[in-house]
């Protein structure tokens, strides 16, 4: 006697009628662009709301400088993290849904963000863990946006058009 089920497919794999499943490197890549993207909206909303008490310790670190100058400084570094924190999310959100672009600008966005990282370190001539895990955070980002399987997964033109 035989089975009149059709035999089972292993968890994961791809039908021909069906939407290929999504590559390792495209779930890192979005992981790892939410959580930038977290920790950025996370950083501009505390600094928003303790702002006058960021601008002060600045203040007593740098004494030559104005509250204005000191002012306008904390609000543009405050609003470099809000738009690079919602480039992020949209890059992120973008990418499970194959858009090219938001492949691209999540690269803009990790890369930016490491390298800023990484200057302001050599700037302040040391590193705290916090800006190592970042900047580890946006190797991992940057590396898995590079990924082949990530580039076939959101390619620059549809399949099928030439």
């Amino acid at each position: 006697m035989t089975d009149a089920r059709p035999p089972q497919r292993p968890a994961g794999t791809e039908r021909a009628d069906a939407e290929p499943a999504m590559p390792v490197s495209v779930r890192v890549a979005t992981g790892l662009l939410g959580v930038l993207a977290v920790l950025l909206l996370l950083s501009a909303a505390l600094t928003w709301f303790g702002r006058e008490g960021v601008v002060d310790r600045f203040l007593l670190a740098q004494p030559d400088l104005t509250r204005e100058e000191v002012t306008r400084f904390v609000v543009s570094g405050l609003l470099r993290d809000l738009v690079v924190g919602l480039v992020g999310t949209a890059a992120a959100v973008w990418l499970t849904r194959r858009r090219a672009w938001a492949r691209w600008a999540g690269v803009a966005v990790a890369a930016f963000l490491g390298l800023l990282t990484l200057m302001s370190a050599v700037g302040a001539g040391g590193t705290s863990v916090f800006s190592l895990l970042l900047v580890v955070l946006c190797v991992g980002a940057v590396t898995s946006l590079l990924a082949r399987t990530t580039a076939a997964w959101a390619p620059m033109r549809p399949r099928g058009r030439g």
